[in-house]
């Protein structure tokens, strides 16, 4: 039988890793408390110097990064199968449970507000607020959460399910992955364990910023609903609601409780979605999202390698550097859960269906969204451009539609919270099973450990809350913590290569 489905296995936790990683956590959040400013101060200067010297390679990652991927999917080594029998879940619960982990709270807000930062502050000179630049804000949204995303987490995955089901690799760990692929090498049990604390460190640090997104979104939106006043206590409280559904969805596992709430955020989703599109500029999207996506393409070399040597506006370190080193900081993440949820597909099926699956979910959000604000900025209807707060200025332009004043604040408070909360239940999994040392009989870390991660991920953001600093300096720790990430999936894609040869595959 194969030696990680081992139906006599029990999911045995790593605790040491663990602690290691908790105090950590505990001490830069205890300086964020203690001295916010100085922190903030350092981490921006490391900040800098990492983006101005790795900003470049990063990009060059990305593009060439989609050409492996499609090389990888319709070779022969695409037709390799991750594990025996059918798929686990149905096409529509796979893409959905992918969709749901990648894009948290994070991208539905972005979907009505990115295109505004374009139009203010567009790239390649072009002048702000003009047509030129309306033209391009709808452009790069598409850019930035596509393709480009998605690759990054695919060129993880696929050196993570090639492990586990084909080399039998029994931990869904990127470090194991690293220490089986390095062979001989003297230091590999160390560089191991490091990678696996760079793994729990990045993804506590990105999901604290995910719930720094969410948790004020969630509270605007009931703030609006129910006339709320927006403050510590309500945000409080919504953290802790948001805590409680990921803990039990965690408890129940993912069949039961992810799937569940991904299927049912994604129907409602899908709702919320057709509804501004049949009742808002219908026409004006349709035409917008043709012309943006051909513009996308028409112009993806030139926006893959825009580094702005001359002008040195910053956009580029601002928005495309900064979103693709947040997708690495993801990546341990996500690789960890596509690898996961695949058992039963090809190598060709997980790629093509991450690559067009997500990908195809953003546009399509991103466009009927990001087209209906754009809309309402140029015919003067609700200029979210300009608007003081983005949270309240959100639902101000959710305002301007039939329904806008109740039942789109409704939905939209729903979705964000279904996605949040299936993103944090990716994430507690991925958390657990790096610090795992064998998995159970089912490819599961042990559920009591899950809650343990569940805890740490709330008490980071709230202990941020209690004391008023600011969410940006996690933010931009985990910027610095993805960069060793370029590397490790470099390495393991290497190693991949080398197994295909080994296996003949």
């Amino acid at each position: 039988m194969e030696k990680n489905l081992n139906t006599k296995s029990k999911a045995i936790s790593d605790k040491p890793i663990s602690l290691i990683c908790i105090i950590l956590v505990a001490i830069f959040v205890a300086f964020m408390c203690i001295k916010p400013d100085q922190t903030l101060n350092v981490v921006n200067a490391v900040f800098n110097k990492v983006t101005a010297v790795m900003g470049p390679p990063i990009l060059w990652f990305v593009f060439i990064g989609l050409f492996f991927c499609l090389y990888l999917a319709f070779s022969k080594h695409g037709k390799v199968k991750l594990g025996e029998g059918d798929p686990e879940y149905s096409t529509f619960s796979y893409i959905g449970m992918m969709l749901c982990a990648s894009l948290a709270a994070t991208a539905i807000f972005y979907s009505f507000v990115e295109w505004s930062y374009y139009y203010a502050a567009p790239a390649f000179s072009i002048e702000p607020y003009s047509q030129e630049a309306a033209e391009m804000s709808m452009t790069y949204t598409f850019f930035h959460w596509g393709f480009s995303c998605q690759v990054i987490f695919i060129m993880t995955a696929v050196s993570m399910a090639y492990a586990f089901y084909v080399r039998k690799i029994p931990v869904l760990r990127v470090g194991a992955v690293c220490e089986e692929m390095l062979g001989n090498f003297k230091y590999k049990r160390p560089l191991a364990r490091i990678i696996d604390g760079l793994t729990i460190l990045s993804i506590v640090g990105g999901l604290g910023v995910s719930l720094g997104v969410g948790v004020p979104l969630v509270t605007a939106g009931l703030g609006k609903i129910f006339g709320m006043e927006a403050n510590f206590t309500t945000n409080v409280i919504v953290l802790l609601i948001i805590a409680v559904i990921f803990t039990i969805t965690s408890l129940v596992g993912i069949k039961k409780g992810m799937k569940r709430l991904s299927d049912l955020t994604m129907y409602l989703s899908i709702i919320f979605i057709a509804f501004i599109f049949i009742v808002g500029p219908t026409q004006f999207i349709w035409k917008e999202f043709t012309y943006s996506l051909g513009k996308m393409f028409q112009n993806y070399v030139q926006m893959s390698t825009y580094t702005d040597p001359v002008a040195q506006t910053g956009f580029p370190e601002l928005n495309t550097i900064f979103l693709f080193t947040l997708a690495l900081n993801y990546a341990a993440m996500m690789g960890i859960f596509i690898t996961k949820i695949s058992k039963g597909r090809t190598l060709r099926q997980m790629i093509i269906t991450c690559l067009i699956g997500i990908t195809g979910g953003i546009w399509i959000m991103f466009s009927i969204n990001g087209g209906f604000g754009l809309n309402a900025e140029l015919t003067g209807a609700y200029e979210l451009s300009k608007a003081a707060d983005v949270n309240a200025g959100l639902f101000e332009l959710l305002g301007t539609l039939p329904g806008g004043s109740v039942i789109l604040p409704i939905a939209f408070t729903l979705v964000t919270i279904g996605l949040l909360t299936t993103s944090l239940d990716s994430a507690s999994f991925t958390l657990a099973a790096s610090a795992t040392k064998k998995l159970d009989a089912e490819g599961n870390p042990n559920p009591r450990f899950r809650v343990i991660w569940c805890l740490v991920l709330t008490l980071v953001p709230l202990s941020i809350m209690f004391a008023g600093a600011p969410f940006t300096a996690i933010k931009t720790v985990c910027i610095v913590l993805s960069v060793p990430f370029l590397f490790i999936i470099i390495g393991m894609l290497i190693g991949l290569f080398r197994w295909f040869k080994e296996d003949n595959n």
